[in-house]
């Protein structure tokens, strides 16, 4: 009996250092991970100051300002920023800018956090009718819609157009999804727990 019991006893303790293990090891994975996440998120928001970066806060400015346009000299004031950006930095430098700067963020985020990313890119790629717009709030698809529409009519009033319709279209579109991203990024650095 004794023989039996120490047998016993031994195998519960060989599987419960067995599983305890393999808990332990997801854990410690998962801690990792998040630590990976949360460093990867600050040093994109750092990287995104304005003062580092003035293309990309101007991006993240256009998007909030192209929400509240409503009178001539607000749109010619966007549109005369709009110009400003493209002046500044191309298309393809901005593409490769936010390609590089995302890189972490696409490595270590959450999958809404790379959808977002990947969104973007394929909006600076003049592709945003590859993006599945009904994964954003509604106010986000009405919003590209409306612009969307703006764009495909071509009348403009009172407001000279510094820039093509694509262009325009594409750089709110930006604006927007990386209004989004650095959203997405502050929520999840204040609840790590999301995936």
């Amino acid at each position: 009996m004794a023989v039996l019991t120490a047998v016993l006893a031994g195998a519960f303790s060989v599987l419960g250092t067995y599983f305890t293990a393999q808990f332990q090891a997801k854990h410690a994975i998962a801690q990792k991970q998040l630590e990976y996440r949360a460093q990867s998120y600050a040093a994109f928001l750092e990287k995104i100051d304005r003062s580092r970066s003035p293309e990309i806060g101007q991006l993240l400015s256009i998007g909030s300002l192209a929400e509240r346009v409503a009178t001539d000299s607000e749109i010619q004031n966007l549109e005369d920023q709009l110009a400003a950006l493209l002046r500044k930095a191309s298309v393809q430098d901005l593409y490769w800018k936010l390609n590089s700067d995302l890189n972490l963020v696409r490595l270590h985020g959450s999958d809404r956090v790379r959808r977002v990313c990947d969104d973007i890119l394929k909006a600076l790629a003049l592709r945003e009718f590859e993006i599945d717009w009904s994964v954003y709030p509604k106010e986000v698809s009405q919003f590209r819609a409306k612009w969307a529409g703006v764009q495909k009519e071509g009348i403009t009033y009172g407001w000279q157009p510094r820039i093509s319709n694509e262009k325009r279209l594409m750089i709110i579109v930006v604006g927007k999804l990386f209004e989004i991203l650095v959203t997405e990024l502050r929520n999840e650095l204040q609840t790590p727990s999301s995936t």
